[in-house]
């Protein structure tokens, strides 16, 4: 397993990336090595925390072999105009047949797990292998990779402050699962995140192509339209900024490489579509 490399200079760990292989929490995800890219933006050797960004990927055309690079360029990982000190990852699904990815082992905690080895190996790089605690969780995700994403929300330790899914809300085969069962984990997580408003702020946004993802997407807008109606007036202007549910206007491959920038640098961010 490779060992991170990080540049230091002035008092601070320099924006760089790098890519794993053999990530224990992710051995028994078929695929190519390597199994996990990390991004991270400028940290100062004083920081004591740091914030994480998970991001889950879609299906591909080229099934099992697919490179970890080709969810990497249209990931949307771009923490040039994120302030906060930060770490991106961004994990090799599991290849299950023909071009579709699953993520099993970030199933009942293991994001938390993958997010804790996150954090250990950037620590573990660093000049004086500081410690480091999680502050603020983003979950990502794009595409196939939402509907995972979905599960492992019900079923983590740490919820996410802030959830971004881009045009993946297809909803379950009722053969395959329990289709009435992700409105519940939406407004179950949606609740416990307004709870902490405004003292430490969240945000939940999606993005849909109504063809495919219509449907449920506006379900959810739903579900927000009524939570935010029973939130503190005073507060309701810049809450609806945050969680909201929009149509795109960018083609589905490239949704999450034009939003999930703005995102990183403004939850509250509004898309200009018009530059797309």
């Amino acid at each position: 397993m490779a060992r991170l490399t990080i540049e230091c200079a002035g008092g601070a760990a320099l924006p760089g990336e790098a890519y794993l292989s053999q990530t224990p929490l992710l051995r028994l995800h078929a695929g190519t090595q390597p199994d996990l890219f990390l991004r991270w933006n400028t940290v100062p050797l004083s920081a004591t925390s740091i914030d994480v960004i998970v991001h889950l990927h879609g299906f591909s055309q080229q099934g099992g072999e697919m490179p970890l690079s080709e969810k990497v360029s249209r990931s949307g990982l771009d923490l040039s105009r994120r302030e906060r000190p930060s770490l991106a990852l961004l994990p090799r699904g599991n290849w299950i047949r023909h071009y579709y990815y699953d993520f099993p082992a970030l199933l009942a905690g293991g994001i938390d797990a993958l997010v804790d080895y996150g954090i250990e190996q950037f620590a573990r790089a660093l000049p004086a292998r500081s410690a480091l605690r999680l502050d603020r969780l983003i979950l990502s995700a794009h595409s196939g990779g939402v509907m995972p994403a979905l599960d492992i929300v019900a079923e983590a330790a740490r919820p996410p402050d802030e959830l971004y899914l881009f045009d993946g809300l297809y909803g379950r085969d009722p053969r395959l699962g329990e289709p009435a069962r992700d409105l519940p984990i939406v407004d179950r997580w949606l609740g416990d995140r307004l709870a902490h408003e405004p003292s430490r702020p969240g945000a939940l946004r999606i993005v849909y192509i109504e063809r495919q993802t219509g449907p449920l997407s506006r379900e959810v807008a739903g579900l927000i339209g009524k939570r935010l109606a029973r939130t503190d007036p005073a507060f309701a202007a810049d809450l609806a900024r945050r969680y909201r549910v929009e149509r795109s206007g960018a083609p589905h491959g490239y949704i999450a490489a034009i939003c999930l920038p703005e995102l990183l640098a403004d939850p509250a961010a509004a898309f200009d579509w018009s530059r797309v």
